[in-house]
């Protein structure tokens, strides 16, 4: 397994972790401040942030052993996805009356900017070369 599978490997399963710890204190918060609603917005709130972070570090686990275009190819088109799937769960639930929109926005926030962090942190900890040593032996 090279550096950059298990970066990325980590990376995943510290969001995972995470996610299911914002879960995990989405109920109390929930079930505290707006009841069954709030129960409800705070977990869809956390499945936007898991959707947002988990997406990309699972394209990134698929594609970073190949050819730069099928990289760039796989991240594009899991970001647009992803993009769209918020768009028209934020239209969905603009309909849905007593839907705790704070709680909502407050999870959802709340997970983004951790996997966000988790990203930062964990590819700023690699140990991942900017150069390949070996290129420089097949070219003479």
């Amino acid at each position: 397994m090279t550096v950059e599978s298990t970066t990325y490997r980590r990376a995943l399963r510290l969001t995972v972790y995470g996610v299911v710890a914002l879960a995990v204190l989405a109920v109390p918060v929930g079930l505290l401040v707006a009841g069954g609603a709030g129960l409800v917005a705070a977990e869809v709130g956390v499945a936007v942030a898991a959707l947002s972070g988990v997406t990309t570090q699972v394209a990134m686990v698929i594609s970073h052993n190949r050819e730069p275009h099928v990289m760039a190819g796989i991240i594009g088109g899991s970001w647009l996805l992803k993009m769209l799937i918020i768009i028209v769960a934020l239209l969905v639930l603009s309909g849905i009356d007593g839907f705790h929109r704070p709680l909502f926005a407050g999870f959802a926030v709340a997970g983004v900017l951790f996997t966000l962090a988790v990203d930062f942190w964990v590819i700023r900890s690699a140990r991942i070369p900017y150069v390949d040593p070996d290129a420089g032996k097949n070219a003479g």
